[in-house]
């Protein structure tokens, strides 16, 4: 009669620790092998595509109002200013409109949604700064005004509106950064700046 090893011993152990590590390496590399793991890619290639097409509509629309803003500032001064600002929250309000409409793209990076999300936020929040330029501008009109006086009122409006946008731009700036960098290198790409 054969003598069995007492479950306990040194060699019954490290039979059950070789079994227990060999039998799960052995499973992942079948299932690796068998191109279970197909699925895995097909997936990440989807998200890639969708994430630089929602990324690039993005950035188009960004873009956008970025130029529109500019045209702004070589208005015709026979403009009324109600009509400017009715103009410029027209166009603040079609790119919250068109940014949510982007979002609806399925299968993109989370990180492309919480990115519009924060800009989208940003964009809301020009409004009151807008609208406190064009009130100034509506209280400085009403008063007789010398050309030097216009030329000052003009410039700190400029500075004023330039500062406040400034530090609505940067007050995300690191967070947006982070996401951008962790996008192109995680999906091993270059996306246009935002």
């Amino acid at each position: 009669m054969e003598k069995q090893p007492s479950p306990h011993s040194p060699a019954s152990i490290a039979r059950n620790i070789g079994i227990g590590v060999v039998t799960p390496v052995l499973a992942a590399t079948i299932i690796y092998f068998l191109g279970f793991n197909r699925n895995e890619g097909s997936d990440f290639k989807k998200k890639k595509e969708a994430t630089i097409k929602t990324w690039t509509a993005y950035v188009q629309n960004r873009g956008i109002l970025s130029s529109v803003f500019k045209e702004f500032e070589h208005v015709d001064t026979t403009m009324e200013i109600e009509t400017l600002r009715n103009n410029i929250y027209h166009e603040i309000d079609i790119t919250i409109d068109n940014m949510e409409n982007i979002k609806k793209e399925p299968n993109a990076d989370q990180r492309v949604y919480s990115t519009i999300d924060i800009v989208e936020q940003q964009i809301k929040d020009m409004k009151p700064i807008m609208g406190k330029m064009i009130d100034d501008m509506i209280t400085f009109s009403s008063a007789e005004q010398t050309p030097e006086s216009v030329e000052v009122f003009q410039q700190q409006q400029k500075e004023d509106v330039s500062r406040k946008m400034h530090g609505l731009m940067q007050r995300d700036s690191i967070r947006l950064a982070t996401f951008y960098e962790g996008l192109n290198k995680d999906y091993n790409i270059t996306l246009p700046k935002h």
